[in-house]
């Protein structure tokens, strides 16, 4: 047994350097496991992930993701507190794209109940996913997977927003990722409102009546990409 396990799915090759594992090999806290999956798609690896974890406290970070100094030590006693934690994720300086209104990143200084899991910074006992379940692997290889595991956890426990637990992310690394991710991340909004039980009427009245035009290029171009997504899986259907 031991007092965390850390998950992070990965696309990396064998041998190839994972941020997180290297930073948590530096932090004193050292009573963890980690459990790094190259399975095919972030959903179902996690969940196998899930299934070996031999700690009752599971951390799930991205193979990109920063934690800070203490961040295992954090983890841990946040989830003496909390059944679920959300953590705080930060842009590095460097970062292309750091205006970026991403609210489920940066929740503010305070700590306080939330309904939103970053999937690349959350914290949960493993209690909550055996009494909820873990991710829905048939609908979502990747993309709003945590979001939507966060919609069923937050119908039965409480969901705490943590600053203190903090990593450093870069959400994309250039324009045509900012593109791509956005257009995946369209795909998935339409797996979810099917998942709701949104009609196919309810789905095409949706993509023609949201405007394209937002407050930024930027802005535009993200809802450009996304009703592109959203219009091929309504075609795929």
């Amino acid at each position: 047994m031991v007092e965390v396990s850390v998950i992070i799915p990965t696309t990396l090759p064998e041998g190839a350097t994972i941020d997180p594992v290297e930073r948590l090999a530096r932090d004193p806290f050292d009573d963890y496991e980690l459990l790094v999956r190259r399975d095919e798609g972030a959903a179902h690896a996690r969940n196998v992930g899930i299934e070996r974890a031999r700690g009752d406290k599971l951390v799930f970070l991205d193979d990109d993701s920063i934690p800070c100094a203490g961040y295992l030590r954090t983890a841990s006693v946040a989830l003496d507190a909390y059944p679920a934690v959300a953590g705080r994720v930060r842009q590095p300086d460097e970062a292309r794209f750091t205006d970026l209104e991403l609210p489920w990143y940066d929740q503010g200084d305070d700590t306080t109940s939330t309904d939103m899991l970053p999937g690349c910074n959350m914290a949960i006992r493993k209690e909550v996913l055996d009494s909820v379940g873990g991710f829905d692997e048939e609908t979502f290889g990747w993309g709003h997977e945590e979001s939507e595991l966060a919609e069923r956890i937050a119908q039965e426990h409480h969901i705490q927003y943590v600053p203190e637990l903090l990593i450093e992310h870069t959400y994309v690394e250039s324009l045509p990722d900012y593109i791509e991710k956005s257009y995946l991340l369209g795909r998935a909004d339409v797996r979810w409102w099917r998942l709701d039980g949104k009609s196919l009427r309810w789905l095409v009245r949706q993509s023609l009546n949201t405007p394209i035009r937002g407050e930024s290029r930027l802005e535009t171009v993200r809802r450009i990409a996304q009703r592109a997504g959203w219009l091929a899986e309504i075609a795929a259907g």
